[in-house]
């Protein structure tokens, strides 16, 4: 059986991290404040772990994780030596082919 190449997306996994880090940023300081806002260093060092720690783990995920199968067909493969139908040579014709328009005489000009 083929192996297929699966395709992995570490800089997809990076970007959807960003999204992710920001609204658990936001989350974590308005809605349920775990992150005080009284000094504003201390808040950006929060945001910079929690973002950067939720990129790194999303671009894991997209390098290492289960990936989505291919859409599309199997490719053909070989079967027992023989090759699929496309791919082998044309028959070789019995009888000669019929002429083409270029071996007709021309037609007769009338006038």
């Amino acid at each position: 059986m083929t192996q297929l190449e699966l395709k992995r997306h570490p800089l997809r996994g990076l970007l959807w991290g960003l999204v992710l880090g920001l609204g658990v940023g936001v989350f974590l300081t308005f809605v349920w404040p775990v992150i005080g806002l009284d000094n504003v260093r201390s808040v950006v060092i929060k945001w910079a772990v929690i973002v950067g720690g939720i990129m790194f783990l999303s671009m894991l995920w997209g390098l290492f994780g289960p990936a989505r199968k291919p859409k599309g067909a199997a490719p053909a493969h070989v079967v027992g030596g023989i090759a699929p139908a496309y791919e082998q040579p044309p028959p070789a014709p019995d009888e000669e082919p019929p002429p083409a328009p270029d071996d007709l005489p021309p037609p007769p000009i009338e006038g």
